[in-house]
């Protein structure tokens, strides 16, 4: 951009981020059915319901990419959704003398639970577990990370579309671009915005979905955010107006400039004309003298030869016949015969 690309993209960047909604799924935003689960999951028939402590702990072994969403009921649906096929399935089986209590107890689809039966979980399965965890934790976060990326990307072409239009616009009044051109630059700054916006929406999402503290720390954040993305549009406003009264500034200051310099031009020249008229009155004055004080000799040779002299004197001046009568040329006036 004319004024300065960093600044506008900056911008776009601060305000994607600002507003970036990352909110992990809580007890109270669960549906009942999924909400029992937590606090009943993987028990013995007659053993006492877990504590608000233990549920939360059951919540937690939820991958944070999994139950992540823009609000509390989206939060609750995906956490819901990846609950739909898993079972609270013990490390140590209850035959064997295995607790429920949420330390021994893993999310495992349904399916590979019930095929273990009273099987104790080896420490390959657990191991498969965990990088199971892991990857529908990141899977999670990027999905949510895509689904903010388009709105992240609209929120920076919006931060970045009145800035170019005015800045290009200003560039088309100084002269310095087409009206055309003006146009092609602000999509391509748009456009330069909208994916600036979207890369934003999409890595803070997606780290702030696999981890829950930096989603804590971004939700804190988002309101100075939020003011310094303000402040860095006002600041450029500011800027792209101050940029175009120095661009006119210098315009106008250059133009003067021309001026002085033609007058100048234009003074040389007539000092110039005046020395080569002055030099050519003395010349006529040394001339005027010469025909003026020359001898007449007698006879009409004399008055040929004298006649011959003025000719060649006046043709030394630079005159023609155009501005004698008396100077025919290159031909000399017949005289008549003695």
């Amino acid at each position: 951009m004319a004024n300065e690309p960093d600044r506008t993209q900056s911008n776009a960047a601060i305000n994607a981020a600002a507003t970036t909604k990352v909110h992990h799924a809580q007890l109270s935003d669960l549906p009942p059915n999924v909400e029992r689960r937590l606090y009943q999951g993987g028990l013995r028939p007659g053993d006492a319901t877990r504590s608000g402590t233990e549920a939360q702990q059951m919540l937690d072994k939820i991958p944070p990419g999994q139950r992540v969403g823009t609000n509390s009921e989206s939060a609750g649906a995906n956490t819901q959704n990846y609950l739909k096929d898993k079972h609270a399935s013990h490390i140590q089986p209850h035959s064997k003398g295995g607790a429920s209590s949420p330390d021994n107890l893993k999310w495992e689809d349904a399916k590979a639970n019930m095929a273990r039966g009273d099987r104790p979980m080896s420490l390959q399965e657990q191991a498969q577990l965990n990088a199971k965890w892991h990857f529908d934790n990141l899977s999670g976060a990027l999905k949510a990370g895509l689904k903010a990326a388009p709105v992240g990307a609209a929120i920076g072409a919006v931060t970045t579309v009145p800035f170019s239009m005015l800045d290009n616009a200003l560039r088309v009044v100084r002269g310095e671009i087409s009206t055309e051109e003006a146009i092609a630059q602000t999509l391509k700054e748009s456009a330069m915005g909208g994916a600036v916006g979207g890369t934003t929406a999409l890595t803070v999402t997606t780290v702030a979905a696999a981890c829950p503290p930096i989603a804590i720390a971004l939700t804190a954040a988002a309101p100075l955010l939020a003011v310094v993305g303000a402040a860095g549009m006002v600041a450029e406003f500011f800027k792209i107006l101050e940029n175009h009264k120095q661009a006119v500034r210098a315009y106008y200051q250059s133009l003067t400039q021309q001026e002085l310099n033609r007058l100048q031009e234009i003074e040389d020249q007539l000092i110039d004309d005046h020395n080569k008229n002055l030099a050519f009155l003395a010349k006529a004055k040394e001339v005027n003298e010469m025909l003026t004080n020359r001898p007449l000799e007698p006879g009409t040779e004399g008055t040929l030869k004298h006649y011959l002299e003025s000719i060649a004197i006046a043709q030394s001046l630079g005159l023609t016949s155009d501005d004698s009568p008396l100077l025919p040329g290159s031909q000399l006036p017949l005289l008549p015969s003695e």
